[in-house]
């Protein structure tokens, strides 16, 4: 009976999620991949946003990337308008305190933000400071709401029982 009901549930909640990300050693794929894997809906888009470059190249270039010239990374296009989705991920791992220039350049790129839930989190080492806060107030100048926020810190692995709670607590406010 419970699993009926659960299933009832998860059908009249149902959302069109999408989780969007950018990974440098692993880790937020990781994440992002786990979270697509568990969430409570069958209707989930997970993109990665690839750099063709190293990384290193990135600070040469995170002004243009900041303002949306995203033409050195590669994804779906299709992720660059919002208006089919319920609900947005955006991951990233810390780059100096802060999220990766693209993540600034997607949300300058992007369609129909104004008015989307998003939940967003970030990888790290050791200290990521304010790194979901300027990503919050990135999103909210755009008129999106961001939801949930989650740091996972891990000087080698991410724990995955505390991206598993993450995963609980978002199934369980869908």
């Amino acid at each position: 009976m419970k699993n009926k009901t659960q299933n009832k549930k998860r059908f009249e909640l149902n959302m069109k999620v999408l989780i969007v990300y950018l990974s440098m050693g692993g880790r937020t794929k990781k994440v992002a991949e786990r979270i697509a894997n568990n969430l409570n809906s069958d209707d989930v888009d997970i993109e990665e946003l690839k750099y063709h470059e190293k990384a290193t190249k990135m600070l040469s270039v995170q002004e243009n990337i900041m303002k949306g010239d995203l033409s050195d990374f590669s994804y779906d296009k299709k992720i660059e308008d919002l208006e089919s989705y319920d609900l947005i991920f955006f991951g990233t791992p810390t780059w100096g305190s802060q999220p990766v220039p693209v993540f600034y350049g997607y949300i300058e790129k992007v369609h129909n933000i104004s008015g989307k839930k998003f939940i967003i989190f970030n990888t790290c080492r050791m200290i990521a400071i304010k790194t979901l806060e300027k990503m919050e107030e990135k999103i909210e100048s755009k008129k999106g709401n961001v939801a949930i926020k989650r740091t996972f810190k891990g000087l080698f692995r991410i724990k995955i029982s505390k991206v598993d709670s993450f995963i609980k607590e978002i199934n369980q406010w869908l």
